[in-house]
């Protein structure tokens, strides 16, 4: 019998040493592969990681990405119970939170409010888990930084608030028979269409008093205007933003009432009624004088460009209604402003846009130039081309709604992602619902992405259920994206363009619009500019 027959028949011999040696050492080497793959991607993350020690909380490791964004070193996170460092102060995230996430083993806030060491607001998405990692358990918490998103919301709803102020006001200027009417209709919509909580207008005095008269108001006074003793001259009562603005024939605005020192002597009084923050656009009245429309908001820093530019219109606009109601002869000059307001505010939402996604920066003007000859060559009338070139050069206004790394993403997009951005029709459609305009630009814009055959989106539509203006548009987007640059492909060029709309005339696109958008380009020779 040889020796190995001796064995337990299930049993084979133990591999040699040098095999031994040789596994341990494999295994060995994954292990490290493994650790330092995993400390890259810890370092390297664009996310802030915690690692906290799940019985105490106290802080384990913490990677470049947080140190960075809370301005703390790594010595002053490391070691440290949670709620021990200032930012995580006085927020949700507290030691009964703490013993929340010991027994569910994870806790998510989408907008935690977090302080950086200088002192600067920071807007987080905070995810935690519980885990067991070799017998002891840890706590790994993921922190995304939302402040830019945060910020581009805020001023996404306060553009959108102007927008329906400005409609509102424009329906004020036709109506109104009297300056006073005029004025104090203004007042009230900024409050409750506007949301502020009080807004008034102050008229300048003559040089020698230099005071400021409170000729119409709404909202919550409670004689405050009686109290203020505001002045335009260059004193303590004449530097805050109704005098300064009166003085200087510009915006003015505080996003802080409660630290700015201008405001020092109505802080008391505004405070105790819930002024926050203020602004005043002046104008100059067909008389010369300057007035001043004046807001005050319940909340602090929330004067964005886009609104201070659309405030401006409004202001303007009353100019132009108390001139057109003080003579006859101002009131075709004032019926023109006022087309030229609306304009002027979609030019404005249009850099808007522009400035969000900078990688389709000119794509909403080279669209709309096209829709312009496309529908010359159709012969739409003058009025519907103007609206139409309008509708184009804010049809992406929804992307202001969807997060700019998705916008700026140099890859295509996953499935998620996509369902994402097929709702910028829509989310420009209903920022746009309400505001009156003399073309159906809302109804373009939520149709620009529908097709013939309802292959579209969103409400897939059909045929004649789509406006022509909208069968154009849709034809023009296609165009220019194809043959422009995008963050993830270069450009695909004309020709490929113009091939995919004629494979799919009549089928996707209207058969007509391609015919004329095929002409401009072939027989016309159209260029889309850069």
């Amino acid at each position: 019998m040889s020796p190995s027959s001796t064995l337990p028949p299930d049993r084979s011999p133990p591999p040699p040493i040098t095999d031994r040696v040789a596994l341990q050492s494999t295994v060995e080497i994954a292990l490290r592969t493994s650790e330092a793959r995993y400390r890259r991607l810890f370092e390297a993350a664009q996310d802030g990681i915690l690692i906290l020690n799940a019985e105490t909380g106290q802080i384990e490791d913490v990677n470049p990405f947080l140190i960075m964004l809370l301005g703390y070193t790594y010595e002053e996170l490391l070691g440290k119970k949670l709620w021990e460092i200032g930012a995580f102060k006085d927020s949700a995230l507290s030691q009964d939170a703490f013993r929340e996430l010991q027994k569910k083993r994870f806790i998510r806030y989408d907008d935690l409010p977090l302080v950086a060491k200088d002192g600067t607001y920071v807007s987080v998405e905070f995810v935690s888990n519980a885990y067991d990692c070799e017998g002891i358990q840890v706590i790994q918490c993921n922190i995304r930084d939302n402040t830019k998103r945060r910020i581009a919301e805020i001023a996404l709803i306060a553009t959108t608030r102007a927008l329906k102020m400005l409609s509102e006001s424009n329906t004020a200027l036709l109506g109104s028979e009297t300056e006073a009417i005029l004025l104090s209709e203004y007042c009230r919509i900024a409050v409750e269409t506007g949301g502020y909580v009080m807004a008034w207008v102050g008229l300048s005095g003559d040089a020698d008093s230099k005071s400021v008269t409170a000729i119409s108001s709404f909202g919550r006074d409670e004689r405050y205007l009686e109290l203020a003793n505001i002045t335009w001259a260059e004193s303590t009562y004449g530097n805050g933003p109704t005098g300064l603005a009166l003085r200087s024939g510009k915006i003015q605005f505080v996003d802080c009432i409660a630290s700015d020192p201008t405001m020092l002597p109505w802080r008391d009084e505004a405070l105790k009624r819930g002024y926050r923050s203020s602004i005043a656009v002046p104008f100059k009245l067909p008389s010369g004088r300057m007035a001043c429309l004046t807001l005050y908001s319940a909340k602090e820093d929330i004067w964005s460009t886009p609104e201070r530019k659309l405030l401006q219109e409004i202001a303007a606009d009353m100019a132009y209604g108390i001139a057109a109601l003080q003579t006859a002869a101002a009131n075709l000059r004032y019926q023109i402003s006022l087309r030229d307001s609306l304009e002027q505010t979609i030019q404005v939402i249009a850099a808007a846009v522009d400035e969000r996604d900078s990688y389709t920066a000119g794509h909403q003007r080279r669209v709309a130039d096209l829709c312009t000859a496309i529908s010359t060559e159709l012969g739409l009338s003058a009025d519907r081309i103007h609206g139409l070139h309008l509708a184009a050069s804010i049809h992406d206004l929804g992307k202001l709604g969807l997060p700019a790394e998705i916008l700026a993403k140099p890859r295509r997009l996953s499935t998620l992602e996509f369902g994402l951005i097929k709702e910028h029709s829509t989310i420009g459609f209903n920022i746009l619902k309400d505001v009156s305009f003399p073309w159906p630009i809302a109804k373009i814009i939520i149709q620009h992405h529908e097709r013939i055959d309802g292959s579209g989106y969103p409400a897939g539509l059909k045929g004649d259920e789509l406006l022509m203006e909208s069968k154009i548009l849709s034809v023009a987007d296609v165009v220019e994206a194809m043959a422009s640059h995008r963050p993830y492909r270069a450009a695909l060029g004309i020709e490929a363009a113009l091939q995919e709309i004629t494979t799919k005339r009549g089928i996707a696109f209207d058969a007509d619009v391609v015919d004329a958008c095929l002409r401009i380009f072939n027989e016309h020779h159209y260029n889309l500019e850069e």
